[in-house]
Parts: structure tokens; C-alpha cells; sequence
């Protein structure tokens, strides 16, 4: 039994299962946009397809990421402030490492994890929607470029931004083919947030590492001061077309749900973007890059609340 069990936790672990969990926000947004009323059955049917494409989504990085992985493991310096990132702080990207650099998980177990996984939601999209299954697709391709791309590129954080809405909007497109300016405003806020949010804090927490392992980022081509003030503008984009969208849909987020946007804006993009772009160190990155993790979990529960009352 307790072996089962560290294989699980093993499991979720590739999977990344706090920010996967965490992710399932998006998709649940685009889902109460197209519709404030969601048939139960079909809501089920997505919920569960959102669950394997997200767990089978970060699981493949894993998987792609494994060599790059195993080297910051074996080159990690104790004390360089690399590594597991546990002298600036909680990480919340890193939580439970990596089980295949790690060796508690082997390749042939995560394949067939991911694999799995991934024909589940295939399988479930192909019945739900052809339009959310292309961007399904779009995402893994995407998802295997970003990974391709780790010593060669550091522009790839725009393929981060849409490779994060290509799985939000799917939950739009599960429910409904038209397009209006609202999934404009939700891509917008939905790219520039990852951009900001997490993808440049995260790279700014493991600069050093990344240089010693040759990754290309933009701290490690163009700095930790430029890349703070990119940042910075990607969060004041997301901020406001958050709460410009919390607006125009305001039938679907209430008074309440308008409310928490823009309180989840200042407080979790705003508020710790300024104090990295005054030090943009790795400590006040990671801060950034989990306050941003739980922005668009607020901004669920506020349009959740808002529908309520």
C-alpha cells in the first residue's frame, strides 16, 4: 500500500498537481462567460476533460524537461541560492520537485501517465467540441515547441502566454461558438498575466541556475532590471483587462465578482509586481509568481459569488 501511494504522489507530482489544480480556474472562467447556466451533465463531462488535459498538460513539461531537470539537480551548488529555491522562499512552482529527475518515478510510468491522461481528454473533447479539441491540440504542440526552444530562445515566453490561452478559451468554446470582445479581453488578460505573472518571475528566481545550465530567458539575455519592467507591463496589461472583462460581463460576475477582480488585480499582480520592479531579486519574483498563481481562483470565487447573490 504505501508503495501504491508514493507512486501516486509521484504521479502528481509530474503533474504539478497544485498548479494544475490551480489552472483549472481558466477554463472554468471561459466556461461561466459563454454561459451562466452550464447544463449540469455537459459541465461534468468538461470538468473531467479539464482535469486530464491540465494533469496531462504538466505532466509532458515534465517529461520534456526531464534531461534539462537532471542536470540542475546534479549541478545544483548548496548555498548558490539554486536548486530547490528554498532561501528566497516558498516555491510554489517547485513544491514536491521533480519525481523523474528525482528518480521516484520512472520514464515508462509518467509516458503512460501522460498518455493516458491525454487520450482521456482527447477522447472527451472530440465528443464535447472540435473547436476546443483543435486548441487541445494546439497547446501540447505548443507545450513540445516551448520545451525545444530552452537554450535557444528567450521570446519564448510569448509562446508561454499562448499556449495558457489556448487552455482557458477551450472552456469558452465547450459551450458555445460565438466570439465577442468578452474572449478578446479574457485571452488578453489571460497571456499577459502568464507572461507577467509567472513565466518572467519564475525565470527570475532561477537566473543563475539557468546561466549555469545555459537556458535563455529573459533575465539570463537581457537582465533582471529589464525583465522586471517587461514584467511589470505584462501585469498592469493583465490588471486591467481583468477587470475591463469583469465589466462587460457583469451579468455573469455580479457586483461582487467585479469587486474581487479588481481587488485580485491590485493585491496579487499589481501590488507585488511594483515591489519586484524595485528589487527584482529572486525572492520578491517568487512572490509575484505565487500571489499570481492564485489570481484567477479569486476571481472564480468572486464570479461564483457574484451569480449567487
Amino acid at each position: 500500500m504505501s508503495v501504491a501511494f508514493e507512486q501516486l504522489k509521484a504521479l502528481y507530482r509530474l503533474s504539478r498537481g497544485t498548479q494544475a489544480t490551480l489552472s483549472l480556474a481558466q477554463p472554468v472562467i471561459g466556461v461561466l462567460l459563454a454561459t451562466t447556466d452550464p447544463p449540469a451533465g455537459r459541465f461534468a463531462l468538461a470538468f473531467a476533460v479539464m482535469v486530464a488535459g491540465f494533469f496531462a498538460a504538466f505532466a509532458l513539461n515534465d517529461l520534456l524537461d526531464a534531461p534539462l531537470d537532471r542536470r540542475r539537480r546534479d549541478d545544483a551548488e548548496p548555498g548558490s541560492g539554486s536548486g530547490s529555491g528554498q532561501e528566497q522562499g516558498w516555491d510554489l512552482e517547485r513544491a514536491g520537485l521533480h519525481p523523474l529527475a528525482g528518480g521516484r518515478l520512472s520514464l515508462r510510468a509518467g509516458v503512460w501517465w501522460a498518455g493516458g491522461l491525454g487520450a482521456v481528454a482527447t477522447a472527451g473533447l472530440a465528443v464535447l467540441s472540435l473547436t476546443a479539441l483543435a486548441l487541445f491540440v494546439a497547446g501540447v504542440l505548443l507545450e513540445a515547441a516551448y520545451c525545444a526552444l530552452a537554450r535557444r530562445s528567450p521570446y519564448k515566453v510569448f509562446l508561454s502566454g499562448v499556449l495558457v490561452v489556448c487552455g482557458a478559451v477551450a472552456g469558452w468554446f465547450v459551450f458555445t461558438d460565438t466570439v465577442d470582445a468578452r474572449l478578446g479581453l479574457f485571452a488578453l488578460w489571460m497571456a499577459t498575466w502568464e507572461m507577467g505573472g509567472r513565466n518572467v518571475p519564475n525565470d527570475l528566481a532561477d537566473v543563475d541556475e539557468d546561466t549555469r545550465l545555459g537556458i535563455t530567458t529573459l533575465p539570463t539575455v537581457h537582465g533582471p532590471r529589464r525583465s522586471a519592467v517587461f514584467a511589470f507591463c505584462c501585469l498592469l496589461v493583465a490588471a486591467v483587462s481583468c477587470v475591463a472583462l469583469a465589466l462587460a460581463a457583469r451579468p455573469a460576475f455580479g457586483t461582487v465578482g467585479v469587486a474581487v477582480a479588481a481587488m485580485s488585480a491590485l493585491l496579487l499582480l499589481v501590488a507585488p509586481g511594483v515591489r519586484m520592479l524595485r528589487d527584482p531579486s529572486g525572492a520578491t519574483a517568487l512572490t509575484l509568481f505565487n500571489c499570481a498563481s492564485f489570481q484567477p481562483p479569486c476571481v472564480l470565487l468572486g464570479c461564483l459569488a457574484g451569480l449567487w447573490w
